[in-house]
């Protein structure tokens, strides 16, 4: 697989056992309840990990120029805490506020902040970035994955359930391994069924300036 042509590709051990265990310990002093937070890059750690993730060679040469770190989200998946995800994309950015323009559309309000739909030019700039705290197996719920889907620009839900049915990847991951992922992948992911835990760190990243007077 290829981010450029298939719209993913894991990076094997971006984080060695030691570092994933220094994340495991600050997620557990400063991590919300629930299935995950949105606003971790608050916390000097987590914004210490997005400028060393960014200066990896593989994940540099696939963002933009004088790229932004814009929003990390932590996901926790175990037997406490099962779920499931529909097969979607990520369509939604966190901006600073709200800009009325015919381009923008689905704005809603998570953890206090503001969220849009921007067009689809914005989107194919942006890079997600999921480092595996916890090795995850098929048995974890990781994700499954449409290659190619982020080339077919907004799927309508009946063609992206029949997409995933028909050419879905399920992509398992190693401690320590890093899922790079355009957003507009289809991608999905299924409750866990076995009894281990599965953290992941969401990182996205974006272009310093956005059109249509948009502040992240």
């Amino acid at each position: 697989m290829t981010l450029a042509a298939d719209g993913f590709v894991l990076v094997p051990k971006l984080l060695s056992d030691a570092e994933c265990g220094q994340v495991a310990q600050a997620l557990d002093a400063c991590a919300a309840p629930g299935v995950g937070s949105r606003r971790l890059l608050q916390e000097d750690w987590c914004a210490a990990l997005a400028s060393r993730v960014m200066a990896h060679p593989e994940i540099g040469k696939a963002l933009p120029a004088r790229a932004l770190a814009i929003q990390c989200t932590f996901f926790e998946k175990s037997a406490a805490r099962n779920w499931l995800v529909p097969i979607h994309q990520d369509l939604s950015i966190p901006v600073a506020g709200r800009v009325d323009h015919p381009a923008l559309s689905g704005w809603s309000e998570k953890e206090g902040a503001w969220f849009v739909q921007p067009p689809d030019a914005v989107l194919a700039q942006l890079l997600a970035v999921r480092i595996h705290v916890d090795p995850c197996s098929p048995e974890d719920g990781p994700l499954r994955i449409v290659p190619a889907s982020h080339r077919l620009g907004r799927v309508d839900p009946e063609r992206a359930a029949q997409l995933g049915r028909a050419q879905g990847v399920t992509v398992p991951a190693r401690r320590g391994d890093a899922l790079l992922m355009r957003p507009l992948a289809l991608h999905a992911s299924s409750k866990a069924c076995g009894t281990s835990r599965r953290r992941v760190l969401h990182f996205v990243f974006g272009p310093a300036q956005l059109p249509h007077g948009l502040v992240w």
